[in-house]
């Protein structure tokens, strides 16, 4: 099997950018749609759009380009809003969900191997999330052994008046405090739209796991809330 050597995978834009747009565009046919009607079946997937999925991951395997740059429009959005929702921040996130598909094109020889192409990719940045997560945490934890005799952090002052940018904030620090495994399933439901049977696939584990995790981390966050602003929930 041949492929093309000098061929580099498309690019996702800077953030702020559709992330739909490619360095070059894919191929178009009669039967393609506008990329409005593509963004919305990317964003809630359905089992035609799945077979259309299955069917581009066996081209891909046999190094064809065009059909890589397909894989790319359909999942790169998803795939950043999940790595998004990880890492909290914009610029860490493009750059993880760009390595992940990368790493995409240069496994295209493995998908025979691959059943369901929309659970691998999201395995592939998962595993970039929590390399890049355990290597942030040992440089903090090194900075905070460094700071520790002359780190003495103010209280925080009294919120009388949350604006939603504020609350938006304080939810992101709520999610970053759950569990790994609570964070994970949660932000693949809420920011990447997987049904618990694919976040199932993601994750190894079964839909019942997935279903209790995120049934623990909206508690955890209504409990904070209710701590923050209980008017909210009344």
């Amino acid at each position: 099997m041949s492929y093309n050597s000098r061929y580099r995978p498309p690019f996702l834009p800077l953030p702020g950018r559709s992330l739909l747009l490619l360095a070059a565009p894919a191929p178009m046919d009669s039967t393609s749609t506008t990329e409005e009607d593509a963004t919305e079946s990317t964003a809630h997937p359905t089992g035609d759009d799945e077979a259309e999925i299955d069917a581009l991951r066996s081209r891909f395997g046999t190094g064809d380009e065009a059909a890589f740059e397909q894989i790319f429009r359909r999942l790169s959005e998803p795939v950043f809003r999940f790595v998004r929702g990880m890492v909290q921040d914009e610029a860490l996130a493009h750059d993880l969900t760009q390595d992940t598909f990368a790493k995409l094109w240069a496994v295209r020889d493995r998908m025979e191997t691959v059943d369901s192409l929309r659970a691998y990719v999201f395995q592939m940045a998962r595993n970039r999330v929590y390399n890049q997560q355990r290597d942030e945490r040992t440089r903090r934890d090194n900075r905070a052994r460094l700071d520790e005799a002359s780190a003495h952090a103010s209280p925080p002052s009294p919120d009388t008046a949350l604006d939603t940018d504020m609350l938006r904030s304080r939810l992101e620090t709520w999610i970053d405090e759950l569990p790994d495994r609570q964070r994970e399933a949660l932000t693949l439901r809420r920011r990447s739209d997987l049904s618990h049977e694919e976040i199932a696939d993601v994750m190894g584990i079964s839909p019942n796991t997935v279903n209790n995790h995120i049934v623990r981390a909206m508690k955890h966050l209504r409990s904070r809330l209710h701590d923050h602003r209980p008017d909210l929930l009344s």
